[in-house]
This record gives C-alpha cells, structure tokens and sequence, in this order.
C-alpha cells in the first residue's frame, strides 16, 4: 500500500473511532484487529503507545511527513487531538481531489505533446531528407529550417529544465527551511499560493494554542522545541530570539515573505482585543477557502493554455510543411 494511500486510510478509520469514544489505544487495537492494513504495518505505532512514546513519535514511525508530525505535536501541546487529525483527514482529502483534477487536466495535453514531439523527429527523419533530395525546396526555407530544429530545440529545453530541476534539489539541500521558504514565496506564479498556505498553518497553529491561554513567549519556546527541520520551529527559534533584544511579535512576522501582510496585523490587534486565538482560527480558515479557490481557478486555466500551445505548434508543422510545397508549385505553374 503506498504511503499517502495508507496515511489516509489510516487516519479516517482513527479519527472516526475516536469520534465515537474509542481511546487512542483502543483506536489502534481496533484497526490492527480489521486486518485492512498489512500486518506489521501498526506493529511500531502500538510499540511506541506500550513505551511511552510521544504520539508524534508514534506516528513518525509508520511514515507520516514531517508537516503532519508537527502538527501532532502542537496537538500534543494543546490537547486536541482529535480535532487536529480531523483537519489532517480534510486537508489530506482535499489536496488527493486537487491532485486528481490536475492529472486529470494534464493527462491529455501531455499526451498530445508527446504526439506532436514524434511526429516532428519522425518528419525530421523520414520526410525532410527526400524532400531536400528532389530539390523542390530550398534548403534554407524557414520552414525547412523549422522541421530540421524544433526537435533538437524541444529536446534541448526538455535537458535544460531536467538540469534545472536536478540543480534546484542540490541547491536546496544546503539551504536552511526559512531560505526555502523565502525563495517559493517569491516565485511568480506559485508565490502567492505558497504564502496563503503557510500563513493558514501558522494562524491554524498558533490560533489553538492561543485560545488555550498561552502567551507568545510560551508558545514560541514550544514550536522551537519541535521539529528543527519544521518552519514554525525556524521561525518560532527566530522570532523568541528577536524578542530578547526588544523587537515586537508583529514587526518581526512582517519580515517573512512567506507570510501574508495581513497576518502581522492580525497579531498585533488580536493582542491589543484579547481575542488573538480566535482572531487566527477565523483567518486560517478564511485563507484555505481562498488557497482552494485560487487552486481551482488556476487548473481550470492549465488545460487551455496547453493546449493553445500545441495548437500553435502543429499549426507551424503544417506550415513548415506544405508553404514551401505551395509556393515552389506556384512558382512551377508561373
């Protein structure tokens, strides 16, 4: 079973035994007992209940993201598990229905590209040397020129991005979290995406642990303490340290490029009303209905662009292909 598949599985059975009254003990006896999931699949969860482990830790060990065991852990933190695995299950759900809409939108015109790449290496190979051969063309025609490069341009570009994209995976591997942060959050197209998720995790996150009571200072050295690889721990190790030498939680929030504009502000009146923990749960939700809205919106318009651009391409094959023909039996009849 792969592991998004087992991850989903897994939390809808636990969260609805949980729902209805079972413990979490209890829960991860009743799913062993189905036999749904391979045996020894649970083995390291129930293990890690039996030693007294975090329930973070149980979770990390049958493969759940680093994103998801943070989440855990503030959970742990603030006492709501189970309404903080109900969110995990919805947005888990919610990003399989957005992936399954994206292939589904992509499946085809990656297909039809595909198509129109062959059928130019099969022009290039197969119809442009006995077209050269009869002398009916001219070598250097714009379109002959097209058949014989565009496969050799298409294929060059696909190995510049494939060396691009290995680049990229080098480089961020000597990157810290808040620098890869930094640099998705100013990506053209995806940037705005990226800030609005982040900053519905954030205000998710620090809305719970607010409305539980905490201070800011007590609830930035807990995030610092989870997961060091996590970006609330960056941020929170990043942001106690600026309030030791007196800067304010708002003005230092405002640096993040990751983080919307609106959230520092958030902050500082949430802290001034008293209601700062609500105040964020309300605006993390706000913020995924818009992250989802935008998704939609941007993979409704991924199918037509592609295929604008196919159009495009096998208009000037065609070209390519039968101007220079036209022409010279133009010039013939003349």
């Amino acid at each position: 079973m792969k592991k998004e598949v087992f991850r989903k599985s897994f939390l809808a059975i636990l969260v609805a035994l949980l729902e209805n009254g079972f413990s979490l003990q209890e829960s991860i006896e009743v799913i062993q007992r189905s036999g749904q999931f391979q045996e020894g699949q649970l083995q390291k969860f129930s293990r890690g209940l039996f030693l007294g482990e975090t329930i973070a830790h149980c979770f990390a060990q049958i493969d759940f993201s680093v994103h998801q065991v943070v989440q855990i852990q503030l959970a742990e933190t603030h006492g709501d598990i189970q309404h903080t695995l109900a969110t995990m299950l919805q947005h888990m759900e919610l990003f399989e229905k957005q992936q399954k809409e994206l292939r589904k939108v992509a499946a085809y015109p990656v297909l039809l590209l595909f198509f129109v790449f062959s059928l130019l290496i099969g022009m290039r190979l197969f119809l442009l040397p006995p077209l050269l051969q009869s002398g009916m063309l001219p070598v250097d025609h714009w379109g002959m020129l097209f058949l014989r490069y565009a496969p050799i341009v298409l294929l060059v570009v696909l190995v510049v991005l494939g060396n691009g994209v290995l680049a990229l995976f080098l480089y961020f591997k000597r990157r810290t979290v808040l620098e890869k942060a930094s640099f998705f959050a100013r990506l053209p197209l995806t940037g705005t995406l990226y800030a609005l998720y982040q900053t519905s995790c954030f205000s998710l996150e620090w809305g719970r642990l607010f409305k539980q009571g905490l201070e800011a200072q007590q609830i930035l050295t807990q995030m610092s303490q989870i997961n060091p690889s996590s970006l609330l721990a960056a941020v929170a190790k990043e942001v106690d340290e600026g309030l030791s030498q007196g800067k304010t939680l708002a003005e230092q929030l405002a640096d993040y490029r990751f983080l919307t504009l609106e959230f520092p502000l958030i902050i500082y009146q949430g802290e001034v009303k008293g209601k700062l923990g609500e105040e964020l749960l309300l605006y993390s939700q706000l913020l995924l209905t818009k992250f989802i809205s935008k998704v939609e919106k941007g993979i409704q318009w991924i199918q037509p662009l592609v295929f604008l651009f196919i159009a495009v391409l096998i208009l000037a094959i065609y070209m390519a292909m039968f101007l220079p023909i036209y022409g010279n039996l133009g010039g013939m009849m003349t």
